[in-house]
């Protein structure tokens, strides 16, 4: 249970009031609002609330940098990766192109790695001119050899160096997002019609990864863990007709302080009460029901109850709360996993204007995959928006992080990852090159001038 619920609630407050007046990470109001509403006198002022973010605080978007990024004064950048060079001077290894979705993991050294998903398309998708329309099956394409997506990892000393890199994922497509699970693995899907998940060691020691199959067949998007609750969330995002789904593991297949085997998780998809429309104004009950997962892909075998939302991207996992974000709608949703519902946190029409620190941003919007600190502040990459990588604070304000150079149009920011001690940012420009000409990918590192609280798992544990 949720900590401060159970706070709540052993001090006389019901669950209801609480879930209705706190969503904890980024909610209705603040943490901190709420338990001084509560009173002087009430036991849950004695919770230690989140002070201001740092965040709050930073400035607007300076002039292009040499790298032709925007960033708030004090912050810094640098390339670290190019689509077709080797990242470590010397290696014969070349970094993937199209990178995508990302993470980061610890390492016992004090380095750190930070893994990217390759979203590169081939014949299972259509390639770029019509992703909905593929050529061939998976089964085909991958028996001719010609599966071109996978996974690969920047490793870094703990003084910053980047001393390696190397692939972790091979022979699948069209790898778009995934996660770094607290047991020190990556999970990551691929987004065709009929794609796989897969599991791998970040460290590269089997880069033909394990493939999940009980995480069903559709267009994969990312991957949030809630160990107490033994489930795992997954987007999906193919159609605009997409589902928001789960699996739920017995404590055989997932025992307590260990990772599941998967070879026992049940799939379910979400069922919204009254609909998605019922969410966007307040929090709506949710149910989850089970779906067929016979080895064909969903879109054959969808139940008509399950709630469609459209495009479905990033998801994450904070103490009782799942987000996630819708980029057809630009919403972002916020799930209870203790009370049972659902509301939408972040729309357009919610902050008519793209920032206080400077009211000339356009609005948040084409918001993708997602990435957040422990106090709640969540991190928002941009597709079909503005470029840029914008912070969503717990009081729902939002605050330019960084704006790529997109020259020719068409991209997208990608891969947003804190390094384990807090203090770098990376994200990738998906379709650049350098100073944002057209390419195939480029990898950056920010370095702020403040720590944020992450909590990286070790990888390989």
């Amino acid at each position: 249970m949720n900590p401060l619920l159970a706070q709540a609630i052993r001090s006389g407050h019901s669950r209801r009031d609480f879930l209705r007046n706190l969503l904890f990470a980024a909610g209705s109001v603040s943490t901190a609002s709420w338990l001084s509403a509560c009173g002087s006198s009430s036991p849950l002022n004695s919770v230690a609330a989140p002070g201001r973010s740092r965040f709050a605080d930073i400035g607007p978007l300076q002039a292009p940098d040499a790298n032709g990024i925007q960033l708030p004064a004090g912050f810094t950048s640098r390339v670290v990766a190019v689509a077709g060079e080797a990242p470590v001077p010397g290696s014969s290894f070349v970094w993937h192109r199209d990178p995508d979705g990302a993470g980061s993991f610890a390492l016992p050294d004090g380095g750190w790695l930070y893994v990217s998903n390759a979203e590169v398309r081939d014949a299972t998708s259509g390639g770029l001119i019509d992703p909905l329309q593929p050529i061939l099956s998976r089964e085909t394409v991958a028996a001719l050899g010609l599966l071109r997506g996978g996974a690969s990892a920047l490793r870094f000393a703990a003084d910053g160096t980047l001393v390696d890199a190397y692939t972790i994922l091979h022979d699948t497509t069209t790898n778009c997002s995934g996660t770094a699970t607290p047991w020190g693995t990556w999970i990551c899907g691929e987004e065709i019609a009929d794609g796989y998940m897969f599991e791998c060691d970040p460290l590269g020691t089997n880069p033909a990864g394990r493939r999940l199959d009980l995480f069903g067949r559709f267009g994969h998007e990312q991957v949030a863990i809630d160990v107490a609750g033994r489930a795992i969330y997954h987007t999906e995002d193919f159609g605009g007709d997409d589902r928001f789904y789960r699996n739920v593991f017995t404590e055989t297949d997932w025992p307590a302080g260990g990772r599941p085997a998967f070879n026992d998780g049940a799939l379910q998809a979400l069922v919204v009460e009254g609909g998605v429309d019922a969410a966007r104004n307040g929090p709506a009950p949710i149910r989850w029901v089970d779906v067929i997962n016979d080895g064909r892909p969903q879109r054959q075998v969808y139940l008509p109850e399950t709630t469609i939302f459209s495009g479905n991207e990033g998801v994450w996992f904070l103490k009782g709360f799942v987000f996630f974000s819708s980029k057809g709608d630009n919403n972002i949703w916020a799930i209870d996993t203790i009370g049972n519902t659902i509301e939408s946190i972040y729309s357009p029409e919610s902050q008519p204007i793209g920032s206080p620190v400077d009211p000339n941003e356009p609005p948040l919007q084409g918001v993708d995959n997602l990435c957040m600190t422990d106090d709640g502040e969540m991190i928002v990459v941009e597709d079909g928006g503005d470029m840029r990588a914008m912070v969503l604070l717990p009081d729902r304000t939002v605050v330019p992080l960084l704006r790529l150079p997109d020259e020719t149009g068409g991209s997208e920011v990608t891969g947003p990852a804190f390094s384990p001690d807090g203090r770098r940012f990376y994200c990738s420009a998906q379709r650049n090159g350098r100073n944002g000409a057209s390419g195939n990918g480029i990898t950056f590192e920010i370095t702020m001038p403040f720590a944020v609280r992450v909590t990286r798992p070790l990888a390989g544990a």
